[in-house]
């Protein structure tokens, strides 16, 4: 019988919109199914270790991206298959996957009769991170609601409105407050060598930022490399306009001010000596005055949508099932 450990982050922006419970024992009837709900951050921690010692065949996440990464830092290498029932504001990792798109039923059932495949990570001074992060305006954005979701009655609900356009509104407001803050910063790798003064840069491991801005149109998860993309704008008004043409569509390498460059192993240096925020899948991964970041190959097992033209059927019947 498949074993499966769900994790259920009822702190999401959609944690407790669906009765997550009941329409995964439907879908899952036949499977061996135990839910856990953590109540610290510890305890998170210590269950996904229970679930790699109980030898669980997949892991199932019920919230967003910041849920995610921590349960990749310990699934990463190991052979469980993770499955993401998105529930969280961008849900960045599932819109990659395809899931975002699908039914729950749908993704359900992937579970049962899908194949799995491995995807690339990124390893950021250690920790792992699954989707886009960097450096600059993008992590004091994030700092700033998941500040907001712990100390401001409310804001959960503003944020299962908006959803994903929190993050426009946020970024408009700190502009518009505050103007944009510029970081001097040595890039070394294979693909470019220099100091660089920008108000964001950004690591890629997937195409979107924020579920609308389509920064890295053409990166992907299991090509062994990640995208860097460094906003060279020196006027605020130049940065915005450029954001806003992300926002519509229009590719990045069309901006002459933007560096994009795919890569496999990369460092940045505080060219001042003072110390960066690093962001990664919505999280503040790390602070320091150096970061070394690189791909780890064939990381992580997951479900995502199945391959056109082919039905669940024919994955059953490839073996895929259990």
């Amino acid at each position: 019988m498949q074993k499966i450990r769900v994790f259920l982050n009822q702190h999401a922006s959609q944690g407790i919109e669906r009765d997550w419970k009941s329409l995964i024992r439907e879908r899952l009837f036949r499977s061996d199914i135990e839910f856990v709900i953590p109540t610290s951050h510890a305890g998170f921690l210590d269950e996904i270790d229970r679930a790699t010692r109980d030898q669980i065949d997949v892991i199932i996440s019920v919230g967003g991206d910041g849920t995610i990464n921590a349960l990749i830092q310990k699934l990463a290498n190991k052979n469980i298959s993770f499955l993401i029932l998105p529930a969280g504001t961008a849900n960045d990792f599932a819109r990659s996957l395809g899931v975002q798109k699908m039914r729950i039923s749908e993704v359900l059932s992937v579970v049962r009769n899908g194949v799995p495949k491995t995807i690339d990570l990124l390893d950021v001074n250690g920790t792992l991170m699954a989707t886009t992060g960097g450096i600059g305006i993008v992590a004091k954005i994030a700092a700033r609601v998941n500040q907001l979701r712990r100390s401001v009655p409310g804001f959960r609900k503003v944020m299962t409105i908006a959803k994903q356009e929190i993050y426009g509104l946020m970024l408009g407001s700190k502009i518009l407050l505050e103007g944009c803050e510029y970081y001097d910063i040595r890039v070394e790798c294979e693909q470019y060598s220099g100091v660089i003064r920008t108000p964001l840069l950004l690591v890629n491991n997937q195409p979107f930022i924020a579920a609308s801005y389509p920064v890295a149109p053409q990166t992907k998860h299991d090509d062994g490399t990640f995208n860097v993309t460094i906003f060279l704008h020196q006027k605020t008004a130049d940065f915005v306009a450029s954001v806003l043409r992300i926002r519509q569509g229009i590719p990045p390498e069309n901006d002459p001010l933007i560096l994009s460059f795919e890569t496999k192993a990369l460092v940045l240096e505080s060219f001042g000596g003072e110390s960066f925020d690093f962001m990664g899948d919505g999280e503040l991964l790390s602070t320091s005055n150096r970061f070394e970041v690189k791909i780890r190959p064939n990381a992580l097992k997951v479900f995502g949508e199945p391959k056109p033209n082919i039905s669940l059927s024919d994955y059953s019947k490839s073996g895929g099932g259990k």
